[in-house]
């Protein structure tokens, strides 16, 4: 027959349970409740950091990864940009060019029938003219039309030249065009610029 093992009990023995004796056992019971639960949320922190561990770990893999790729392309991308701000600037000087194709046109038009042009040249920033005319009325008509062009600003008269031998007075005129966005103040022009001479027949 097995020993029965001694067991010793610390509460009081007696007929009824006191109060003492309630409190001890509900005591002993929360707290082994409180253990467990205890235990619960440090194996539940402990699995839920093994598994931030792992996403950090395959963040780090990715990254690196992906850094690799963009390494690999950074010439590329350099000269992708170099290629699309280039075809930008050919897009704007491409427009500027056909404005100023058209202004030389125009201008060319206004002096039919009034006045002969010896020269003119169209810049991205104004308008050189020299032409000739055989009396005041007809340079006073063209002069008066070019003014009131949309494209040009101001017009300014720097030379008048009376020649009594062909009976013709030759003029100077400056036409000051009206700035576009894209051209900066102090851009070199003298390569964007249609200079053409209109010799006498």
């Amino acid at each position: 027959m097995a020993d029965k093992t001694p067991t010793i009990n610390l509460l009081p023995n007696s007929g009824t349970d006191s109060f003492l004796t309630q409190f001890f056992n509900w005591a002993l019971t929360i707290g082994r409740l409180l253990i467990i639960l205890t235990e619960m949320v440090a194996l539940g922190t402990f699995i839920y950091r093994f598994s931030l561990d792992m996403q950090i770990v395959d963040l780090h893999d990715k990254i690196k990864a992906e850094s690799f790729i963009v390494a690999n392309f950074k010439d590329a991308e350099a000269t992708f940009r170099d290629i699309q701000d280039r075809l930008a600037t050919i897009k704007r000087y491409d427009a500027l060019g056909t404005t100023t194709a058209s202004t030389f046109t125009d201008i060319a038009k206004m002096g039919q029938g009034k006045v002969t042009f010896k020269d003119l040249a169209v810049t991205t920033q104004n308008v050189k003219i020299e032409v000739q005319a055989p009396s005041v009325a007809p340079l006073s008509q063209f002069i008066n039309v070019l003014k009131n062009y949309p494209a040009i600003s101001s017009v300014s008269i720097d030379k008048v030249e009376n020649k009594t031998t062909s009976a013709a007075i030759v003029v100077d005129i400056t036409a000051q065009l009206k700035p576009k966005g894209f051209i900066q103040p102090n851009a070199q022009t003298n390569g964007n610029s249609v200079n053409q001479s209109i010799l006498n027949p």
